[in-house]
């Protein structure tokens, strides 16, 4: 027993901050069930086909350069005592991208409201506004090592997002002013900010240099991500229908939560992995992978295991009959989080040791090999062929990272004096 709560106490702020994103979880979820009962099957469709293009937006826009304030604010203030450098080096980045991103998306305009089908394009614009305030106060604070805090931001958003849902009626346009509203209100996270940790105006050009090369080549890898997460979206519509893209969503959601919540891992590990590597503590670095990892991603084993098992009342209790056949697909697709959660830990190696091209590289060349399998595979297997290609490719992203970067791993677990991180 003592040892027991010897184990819950080293690790109090990891299990809150995961407690915390599981309740994020489950407010997506069950805002997603209500979505999916009050929409018909087609609106929903048409909802899916919305959120992709908002992930376009979004991931071209700002999110390419946002994990930049996490691992080099998080080295930045162990070694200077600030984020200042960092802090700044991006507000010039995300300054010009999204004047570029505004005049493509209003250049693109039309064509927008035509593929989604409504007028829209002027509130997703105004919804990625919001998300880049909101993004860069949660990665401020994932990088000062306040990841309970930062997770408080998703939360609030979600509870007044599902409060929103369960008071008023809504369609399709009125979802997306909920969504605006909601994470509009996490703006008042802004009086935690430490003026310290962001002063006065700092422009450092090699350290400027560094944080656009890191960012350049995240933008190449969510790219690729963005590919993952709504390329299976847009075959589907290209060679089914809008209610097939609503049937293969419905799994996906929960999918894509469940597998999301490798970034729960990964933000609240990579400051603490950053310094450490910083600093040279090889100790702390072999009690992470060689300790930590493997309590990890056993209990998230175990976890995949049982909603497998409890796959189709699960389905069925959420979203009804009418979606089925989405049971087959969340099946195939939680065998791919499964990988994705032994992935993500080299995800941190990489981006921790200066190997983020080749992380974006893995991310890229995934993203076409489940694409290409997308189209091959729904021709072969019907619906359920994109959830077998989007398995696949992790797969594949999962054996090649566990070939590099393992005997790598171990290289630091021999000696304490070792000072080099291929």
């Amino acid at each position: 027993m003592n040892k027991l709560l010897g184990f819950i106490r080293a690790r109090q702020k990891f299990i809150l901050f995961s407690v915390i994103k599981a309740i994020v979880m489950i407010l997506s979820l069950l805002t997603n069930i209500f979505i999916v009962r009050k929409l018909s099957v087609n609106d929903f469709g048409v909802f899916s086909i919305a959120l992709m293009l908002v992930g376009l937006i979004t991931t071209f826009g700002f999110s390419w350069s946002s994990s930049s304030i996490l691992y080099y604010g998080s080295k930045e203030r162990a070694k200077y005592g600030s984020i200042n450098k960092t802090f700044w080096a991006r507000n010039i980045i995300i300054s010009i991208s999204l004047v570029l991103t505004t005049i493509l998306f209003v250049v693109f305009n039309s064509s927008i409201n035509d593929y989604i089908g409504m007028d829209l394009s002027l509130l997703i614009l105004i919804w990625l506004y919001i998300s880049v305030a909101e993004d860069y106060l949660s990665q401020y604070y994932l990088a000062i090592k306040k990841q309970v805090f930062s997770s408080l931001l998703s939360i609030t958003a979600k509870v007044i997002y599902l409060i929103l849902i369960l008071v008023f009626d809504f369609d399709v346009e009125t979802l997306i002013l909920f969504n605006i509203i909601s994470h509009a209100s996490v703006l008042f996270y802004m009086i935690g900010i430490n003026r310290n940790d962001i002063s006065k105006f700092e422009f450092d050009k090699n350290w400027f240099l560094e944080v656009l090369n890191f960012s350049v080549w995240q933008l190449f890898g969510y790219s690729g991500l963005y590919l993952i997460n709504f390329g299976d979206t847009a075959v589907i519509k290209y060679f089914m229908s809008s209610e097939d893209v609503g049937i293969y969503n419905a799994a996906y959601k929960i999918f894509n939560a469940i597998a999301n919540f490798t970034f729960v891992i990964s933000s609240y590990y990579a400051g603490n992995i950053s310094q450490y590597f910083a600093k040279k503590e090889y100790v702390k670095i072999r009690n992470f992978f060689y300790r930590e990892r493997f309590i990890i991603f056993g209990l998230s084993l175990f976890l995949h295991l049982i909603i497998i098992l409890f796959s189709k009342p699960i389905i069925l209790f959420l979203y009804g009959v009418r979606y089925v056949e989405s049971i087959s697909i969340l099946n195939v697709l939680l065998i791919g989080s499964v990988f994705r959660y032994i992935t993500v830990f080299y995800m941190l190696y990489y981006n921790t040791n200066n190997k983020y091209r080749l992380q974006q590289v893995i991310n890229i060349f995934r993203a076409i090999i489940n694409i290409i399998l997308d189209i091959i595979f729904i021709k072969i297997f019907g619906l359920i062929g994109p959830a077998i290609a989007t398995t696949v490719a992790m797969f594949l992203a999962f054996v090649f990272s566990l070939f590099y970067c393992e005997k790598r791993i171990y290289g630091l677990s021999k000696s304490d004096n070792n000072s080099k991180c291929e």
